[in-house]
């Protein structure tokens, strides 16, 4: 970590910590934070603000030196901290106000701020006390000299009795003295301290430092001088005598009464005499002129003429724009005349303008002093880079800064050694105080040239005023002080900047002044020595000793610890292991937590000892989250350092017993703890040779994400043959159209209707079976499987072996599913029994006439013209319903149902429709005259008949519309002698192409109800009566988010959802950079239009502002100045409200429309706000076993279903909830039972509970991965129909020779020919073709196939499948969803112990997981709620804005403090309860998504979480409901982090817009704890790298400050997460939590569901120009980078993004890509 950053919060909490004790001087330069030290210290001393006076509360002051600092002040006060703060000053009326009105003040705020006057008048009149006030702070306090208010104020302090308890009086101050007073500094400094009863204290270590006086750098000081004589040139005393003759002019003219315009609060009057305002400018040029020569007047007379202009335009009355008028003519004059005497030096009277700006001319017209300044610049800069220049020039008055800076652009250009050297910029102080939009833009302006200085696209600034406030701009290594120096704090402060190593302070004197000057500065030089004398002592030095000071003698004061291994704990090293173990406790990006030491005061250490005067004793106070919670105290000891460093010893020792630092005495890793539990929690590892605590990438690389399971068939089919002689079951299944009959569905309509069904028939018994959907092509079907059986015995043998070929029939020659290698298996094996035909007459049974006709299907054979005579000809009645093929086209294998015969035509009648001119006999021949030489029957009948459909997956709904065309052209008319007759009963036949799918499908539903019946009996549910015997299954339900598609052929296709395209981003206003780096600008400003509105910066492109230019600029400012009242009137409102105040109404606008529902009465409290009810049925289920539904059969059969086997339900929504059941379980689980740990090693070990692998082998533990459906079903290729299936021989191998096995491939398989006998055989092949199998096999390794893997083609015949481990352990967590749907919490949690996930420890089921007590709670036994309250000032506002109210309030306290506070000892800090709040937030989420979002499919369910809880929505929903306010952090760079995200936040309405969720997060730019699941990532990646090309584009990972890309800091989410927990654990309730959660996120609720926001990748890819790739993911220690490449305004860009994983770091490139293509679409 930089090392800056333990220092922006080191510095400014030692003066926290002095202050706390003692009153005292602040004196720090500007920009360093002096306001954020009183901020802090205001909260420090806020015990009492919550009471009234009268109850002894007590109140603070701000005060300050004038009206503007004070209204700063007090806007500061009010955006950074909970406090409602009052604002007085004279303007207000406050000398008038009475008693009762001071009061109201006094009682309604709690820090006071106004300007001094006002406060002492408050305390003279007695309005209150001082002993009412717990600490003032006086700004600017080196004020407080002579009769000053503030000396007045602290005279008061003199006249209190002895007794009586005084404020705490801070003051601030960024220099010690006034202007030039350096006379008897010593005495003057020494009275200051006397006046504010306190020493001046300062620090001597931080970087702001260095240009105090304190230490100040020591620049190289140079003085060049330069000739006093001035060439004269008559054009200067021409114009001086125009501009005096124009003066005595003006001074005639009646511009009639100008009428006096007030400022804002009636302040000052606005700029009353125009007049003389046109004198100030006339003479700022004149001054410019002869200070710097004609060439640079040249430039500042644009500057006058275009602020003329502006003025012209805005003028109210005629008499004054004339005025106008007569003097932007005389400017004109004034540039025509200086730009004719440039021409002179030009040798062409012809020569374009352009090149007066030759290096030559510039020297020629400039001073002595601009001359010796251009020379210098050319010397100094000449061909440097430009990155080694950062130079500043200080000039005396605004004007000068831009007419400079114009002279530097043109020399420059005219340079060519400094062309690609020196980037000039400037910047000016501020003339108006006035809120108009004029000084609004300049702010802009000016931030963006101080942006671009900082960046290094500028390096050279050119400023008017030194203490330009937030100015601060990094070391630079040249300045230049072009005017004179005025005062001694100028000196310091100028020479200060030239902070870096041998830096330039280079001084311009003319010869005559340089004795004057050197003088001057060597009295400065002096003064600035005293003062640092007298501050040597005021130093508070840094707290940690240097580790080389500790010298070796002590060794023996402090004896070494020796453990009980053996390992040596020193003195020495105590120090620095302090500090490692502190920086390895979990933080956010703003805060390294550090140890705190405190030396105690002599009083504190006579507790302790008697030799109190000699002894010194420290105290340590570790961070907040650390186990270590009371402050341990060092032996007394003769030295500070001693003092320390026991302290830090006694400190280690604890840590140790405490089991933080492990035997060796290092900072115990996350890894060690999970090795502690191991053997606990992850035992069931080893079995399959995986460790917890090996890395994915220290282990064995060649293991892949898939295993191998064998798969398991349902108990009920196994071996379920029927036996002759036993009793069997026939199962009918009964199929219904679920559609109308019409033209095109009639046929199959029809057949379904018919009394005639097939059963399945064995010798088991089947459970109740769920109806299920199947859909053809005309529409969707329901089938079931009869409950009761036919019970039958099959008499003898030759019946059994018939239908054993009906069996094969269907299987072989009816649906065609067959390969070479199939062989019936008769001895019973695995998924074994028939399907019979039943008699169409009911209760009769199996139809034995059509088994014996159909014991193989009729061969379909052409028939000769002479054969067809010898025929008798066809009869109507043996077509009628049966099913036929045309064997003289080559389409024997289209199967046609005859829906119809045609008595009334022959084939002499002529066609309908297209072919009308011909009969079909003519059309016949036309087409297959030589096929079938002649009709012989030409006056029979025709048959009209439809083509049956190929396709055997019906398990997905077709979305191909076939046009109506297509299916009346489905209707054939055929010659019966043309087609071959296979008399098979059609109806039947129809029926049995459904027979694979419903099939599969039993399968699969025996095992849900497989998994539902244990399942119930291990949750002791199976004896709830809608459970038990009586349980009759709900159909199956078809899941319509899953949009599933099929093609031509019916297979089913995966559908990549097709989403509109959505604008990818409004554009930005911000201005476009190169760098990738840098982040998207927020300004401080927010101003009520586009950056892109903005007119052009005129001082910043005088030489080319044309008159349009000047008109939109007067436009634009005058036209906006209509909303400046509305700017005054806000202004008043500011103060009339408390900063807690949420946005009324609704934010997304829109959502209105959406509800229609009737007003519901408001709750009472909630700022009438409508609160609706909405409930969440899982919680309902929580409470008792009454409203407990069943789980169904066919939930189960979701969750054991794979997305990838494309049905119409999958386990993708019970995962989604079962997920985030699982992740609040294991929270709650390791929070209840480690207690002590931190939450970074809580979270490390919840990842691995929660991760795929230990789900994978969690799962494995149980059979049912060997279960799940995770195949696509193609049965022609690779399913095996019941009881058919490889030889048992050939199968033997795979489990008698594995090593032979592994070498079959499916070519072998094909080639095992096996005869008709061989199929209703034995069962096995014959010994000749299973030995040329086996050679067969052999073979492979000296062919093309060596080496090849082919498992996964025939793994289906040998009872074996792949699956990826994901998929398991996606399974467990849809199990979880359907029983957490259906049963509810409790439950949930105990099949956790079902899986072995979690164990229970005796005496505390798992099902008490909600009742947990938090590890903090043991510290808050005895804190009363008085001491909780005195740091949760305003509380009652946040319970409003929360809509809750806390019983203890210590909850609400431990959810605000942030690890970097260090006075809250009470709670702790958020990180456990965030821990636990956020595993509450996401599972209330996700359930409700879940239960109310039925028709998204899972993506967009997944999508709409993550944006729901994604750390930048939370953010911003703490920040819309002003919780940012009550967080408790000591940490500057947070709290700015936090105000620039709220600012922004304002600007976007409070809403979560496409901007915001490109901003970074802190997970964007810093790496977390990895995840056990991310590791495989990485090793991927790390393979990555060493193939990636070496990464020399990469930039390097520590190149940019962490902190500075963070947009949206992380501890505003964490705190949100941590109330939420916070209430729960106060109310114990999770429908109370889940209303709080729902009230807070309703907004995003409603508006998300409309419409689910793009994740940025998304996003990328969805914009129209970008065309982004995005590289392969690299490692770099721990983290992984990926590079985007896209293109923006036509180029390409190149973006980084990092994190800890791939997706993660894909995510950050894509937003840095989106943020680039904002700001170019601006």
């Amino acid at each position: 970590m930089a090392n800056d950053k333990l220092e922006a919060r080191g510095y400014q909490l030692r003066l926290v910590e002095y202050i706390t004790r003692r009153n005292g001087i602040i004196y720090l330069p500007t920009g360093s934070g002096k306001t954020y030290v009183a901020i802090l210290a205001l909260k420090r001393f806020s015990h009492n603000m919550d009471r009234s006076i009268e109850e002894g509360g007590q109140r603070a002051l701000f005060i300050c030196n004038t009206v503007e600092l004070a209204r700063q002040q007090a806007v500061y006060v009010k955006k950074f901290s909970n406090f409602k703060v009052g604002f007085y000053v004279g303007e207000q009326g406050t000398d008038n106000w009475n008693r009762s009105k001071w009061s109201d003040e006094i009682r309604d705020n709690q820090v006071l701020v106004g300007t001094a006057q006002v406060i002492l008048d408050l305390f003279l009149q007695k309005h209150m006390e001082l002993k009412s006030v717990s600490i003032a702070i006086i700004d600017e306090c080196h004020h407080g000299t002579g009769s000053h208010p503030y000396h007045e104020f602290m005279r008061l302090f003199q006249m209190q009795s002895e007794t009586s308890s005084l404020p705490r009086v801070v003051g601030l101050t960024g220099v010690l003295i006034k202007g030039n007073e350096i006379k008897q500094l010593g005495k003057k400094l020494k009275e200051l301290e006397t006046t504010f009863r306190g020493n001046i204290v300062t620090v001597s270590d931080m970087k702001e430092m260095e240009n105090v006086i304190l230490h100040s750098t020591k620049p190289r000081e140079c003085l060049i001088t330069y000739k006093s004589v001035v060439q004269r040139f008559e054009v200067i005393d021409n114009i001086r005598c125009n501009i005096e003759s124009f003066y005595r002019t003006l001074d005639l003219v009646d511009i009639g009464h100008q009428p006096v315009r007030m400022s804002r609060g009636m302040r000052f009057q606005r700029e009353p005499n125009k007049k003389n305002a046109i004198k100030l400018v006339l003479n700022d040029f004149l001054f410019q002129l002869e200070s710097y020569g004609v060439y640079a007047g040249s430039i500042a007379i644009v500057s006058v003429l275009v602020e003329f202009e502006i003025k012209r335009r805005q003028a109210e009355t005629l008499s004054m724009r004339n005025m106008y008028r007569a003097v932007i003519t005389l400017c004109e004059s004034i540039r025509h005349a200086l730009v004719a005497k440039l021409r002179d030096m030009l040798d062409d009277e012809e020569m374009p303008d352009d090149e007066l700006n030759s290096e030559e001319v510039i020297m020629n017209f400039s001073t002595p002093k601009v001359q010796s300044f251009l020379h210098y610049l050319k010397k100094a800069f000449a061909n440097k880079e430009p990155k080694d220049i950062c130079c500043l020039v200080f000039v005396e008055r605004r004007y000068t800064c831009k007419c400079i800076y114009g002279l530097l652009l043109n020399f420059i250009a005219a340079t060519p050694e400094l062309r690609n050297s020196l980037f000039p910029q400037f910047m000016v102080g501020r003339n108006s105080i006035f809120l108009d939009f004029e000084s609004i833009l300049e702010r802009r302006w000016q931030k963006s040239a101080i942006q671009q200085f900082r960046d290094g696209e500028a390096n050279m600034m050119i400023c008017s005023s030194v203490l330009e406030e937030g100015i601060d701009v990094q070391a630079c290594n040249y300045v230049i002080i072009l005017d004179p120096i005025k005062t001694f704090n100028m000196y310091v402060q100028t020479k200060g900047r030239a902070r870096s190593k041998d830096s330039s302070f280079i001084l311009f004197s003319s010869e005559l002044e340089q004795q004057k000057i050197s003088e001057q500065i060597h009295q400065y030089r002096k003064a600035h020595a005293e003062i640092g004398e007298y501050l040597k002592d005021r130093v508070l030095e840094r707290t940690d000793p240097q580790m080389d000071e500790m010298n070796e003698h002590f060794q023996d004061e402090i004896q070494p610890f020796v453990n009980k291994n053996g390992a040596v704990l020193l003195a020495s090293s105590a120090l620095a292991l302090l500090h490692r173990y502190c920086q390895q406790m979990p933080s956010d990006a703003f805060g390294i937590v550090l140890p705190w030491f405190k030396l105690l005061e002599p009083e504190e250490v006579k507790k302790f000892t008697s030799d109190w005067q000699r002894k010194h004793i420290v105290s340590i106070t570790l961070p907040l989250n650390s186990t270590l919670r009371e402050a341990i105290y060092s032996d007394p000891m003769p030295c500070v350092r001693w003092a320390k460093i026991s302290a830090a010893f006694k400190a280690c020792i604890k840590l140790h017993a405490l089991g933080e630092l492990n035997e060796r005495f290092l900072p115990t890793t996350v890894n060690e703890r999970v090795a502690e539990i191991a053997n606990f929690h992850f035992d069931h590892w080893k079995k399959y040779g995986d460790d917890v605590t090996i890395k994915r990438r220290d282990r064995d690389p060649v293991k892949t994400n898939m295993k191998t399971y064998a798969t398991k068939c349902p108990s009920e089919l196994n071996d379920a043959m029927p036996r002759v002689g036993e009793v069997c079951y026939a199962y009918e299944i009964i199929l219904e159209a679920q559609y109308e009959r019409n033209d095109y569905s009639r046929h199959i309509y029809d057949s379904l209707q018919t009394r005639r069904n097939y059963a399945l028939l064995l010798r088991k018994r089947l459970p109740r079976l769920a109806t299920m959907p199947l859909f053809s092509h005309q529409g969707e079907m329901h089938v079931h499987v009869a409950e009761q059986p036919l019970e039958l015995t099959i008499e003898k043998q030759q019946q059994l072996e018939q239908l054993q070929h009906f069996h094969v029939m269907i299987f072989r020659d009816l649906l065609r599913i067959w390969q070479p290698f199939f062989m019936l298996d008769r001895c019973g094996g695995e998924h074994t029994y028939l399907v019979v035909p039943l008699a169409a007459t009911p209760a009769v049974g199996i139809d034995w006439p059509l088994v014996e006709q159909f014991q193989s299907l009729p061969k379909a054979q052409p028939f000769s013209l002479a054969q067809r005579k010898q025929m008798p000809p066809p009869k109507p009645e043996d077509y009628e319903g049966k099913v036929v093929t045309q064997w003289y086209a080559n389409y024997d294998d289209k199967r046609m149902l005859v829906t119809k015969v045609h008595t009334d035509l022959t084939p002499m009648s002529m066609m309908e429709e297209k072919q009308q001119d011909k009969s079909y006999y003519q059309f016949t021949m036309a087409k297959y005259s030589n096929y079938i030489g002649d009709v012989v029957h030409k006056q029979h009948f025709l048959i009209e008949v439809r083509e049956l459909t190929d396709q055997l997956n019906f398990y997905v709904k077709q979305r191909t519309k076939s046009s109506a065309q297509s299916k009346a052209r489905a209707k054939v008319m055929l010659i019966p002698e043309l087609c071959f007759n296979f008399a098979f009963p059609g109806d039947l036949w129809v029926k049995l192409i459904f027979l694979p799918s419903i099939l599969r499908r039993i399968y699969y539903m025996l095992h849900a109800e497989t998994l539902r019946v244990r399942i119930n009996k291990y949750l002791g549910l199976d004896i709830l009566p809608q459970n038990g015997v009586n349980y009759r299954p709900r159909p199956l339900e078809i899941d319509c988010s899953l949009r599933r598609n099929v093609d031509h052929q019916g297979n089913p296709v995966h559908a990549d959802e097709y989403e509109e395209p959505r604008p990818v981003l409004e554009p930005l206003p911000t201005k476009g950079i190169e760098m990738a780096m840098e982040k998207l600008e927020i300004t401080d400003l927010e101003v009520p239009w586009q950056k892109y509105m903005e007119p052009l910066d005129i001082a910043r492109n005088i030489m080319s502002t044309y008159p349009v230019e000047l008109s939109y600029f007067y436009n634009f400012t005058s036209g906006q100045l209509l909303n400046l009242d509305k700017l005054e009137h806000e202004d008043k409102e500011l103060w009339t409200q408390t900063q807690f105040k949420m946005r009324e109404g609704n934010i997304y606008s829109c959502q209105k429309s959406d509800h229609k529902l009737p007003a519901l009465l408001p709750a009472s409290g909630d700022n009438g706000r409508r609160v609706e009810q909405v409930q969440l049925s899982v919680l309902q289920r929580s409470i008792s076993n009454e409203h407990i539904t069943p789980a169904e059969q066919g939930e189960f059969l979701a969750a054991i279903t794979y997305a990838g086997s494309v049905d119409v339900f999958d386990m993708e929504r019970f995962e989604l909830l079962g997920d985030c059941f699982l992740k609040l379980s294991a929270t709650l689980y390791l929070a209840n039972k480690y207690p002590d740990w931190n939450e970074g090693i809580l979270t490390q070990v919840k990842s691995t509970l929660v991760s795929n692998r230990n789900l994978l082998y969690c799962l494995s533990e149980t059979d049912i991965p060997t279960r799940i459906c995770s195949t696509l079903f193609t049965p022609k290729y690779t399913w095996l129909p019941p009881s058919l299936g490889l030889p048992q021989n050939v199968l033997a191998l795979w489990k008698e020779k594995p090593e032979l096995a592994a070498l079959v491939g499916p070519h072998n398989i094909r080639n095992l020919c096996i005869s008709e006998e061989e199929v209703f055989g034995n069962g096995k092949c014959g010994e000749h073709v299973y030995r040329s199998f086996v050679d067969g096999c052999q073979a492979n390794q000296y062919t093309h196939h060596a080496g090849m893997d082919f498992s996964s083609e025939i793994n289906f015949c040998v009872g074996l499948v792949q699956m990826p481990d994901k998929l398991i352990a996606d399974t467990l967590e849809a199990l979880l969803g359907v029983v957490v749907k259906n049963y509810g919490l409790q439950h949930g949690f105990r099949m956790l112990e079902y899986f072995g996930i979690c164990k229970s420890d005796i005496g505390k089921p798992l099902t008490q997981l909600l009742d947990l007590q938090l590890g903090s709670a043991r510290m808050r036994t005895n804190i009363s709620q008085r001491e909780v309250d005195g740091f949760l000032i305003n509380h009652q506002h946040l319970e409003q804005n929360l809509g809750y109210t806390f019983r203890d309030r210590a909850y609400l306290l431990q959810a605000l403090t942030h690890p970097s506070n260090p006075t809250n000892r009470l709670t702790g800090c958020y990180q456990e309860l965030e821990f636990i709040g956020d595993a509450i937030l996401d599972f209330l989420i996700s359930a409700y998504i879940f239960e109310h979002k039925t028709r998204m499919t899972p993506g967009q369910l997944t999508d709409l979480r993550s944006a729901l809880v994604n750390n930048t929505t939370l953010a911003c929903i703490c920040v819309r409901h002003r919780f940012h306010f009550f967080i408790l952090a000591e940490n500057a760079l947070l709290t700015e982090s936090i105000q620039s995200f709220v600012q922004f936040q304002e600007s976007q309405n409070h809403r979560v817009t496409n901007h915001v969720r490109i901003l970074m997060e802190e997970s964007d730019v810093q790496p977390e704890p990895l995840d056990s699941d991310d590791e495989l990532e990485l090793a991927e990646a790390a393979q990555q790298q060493k193939l990636a090309i070496n990464g020399a584009d990469a930039p390097h990972v520590g190149e940019f400050n962490i902190s500075h890309n963070v947009d949206v800091p992380k501890a505003l989410g964490d705190v949100l997460e941590a109330l939420i927990a916070a209430v729960y654990l106060d109310c114990r309730d999770l429908t109370t939590t889940w209303q709080v959660v729902y009230r807070l996120f309703e907004p995003e609720l409603l508006e998300f569901s409309r419409n689910v926001p793009l994740n940025p990748i998304r996003q990328l890819f969805e914009h129209k120009l970008a065309k982004p790739t995005f590289s392969p993911p690299i490692m770099d220690n721990n983290q992984v980078m990926v590079t985007c490449q896209f293109i923006c305004m036509d180029k390409t860009i190149k973006v980084y993004g990092f994190g800890n994983n791939g997706k993660q770091a894909k995510l950050s490139a894509a937003k840095h890509a989106l943020q680039k293509l904002a700001k170019c679409e601006a």
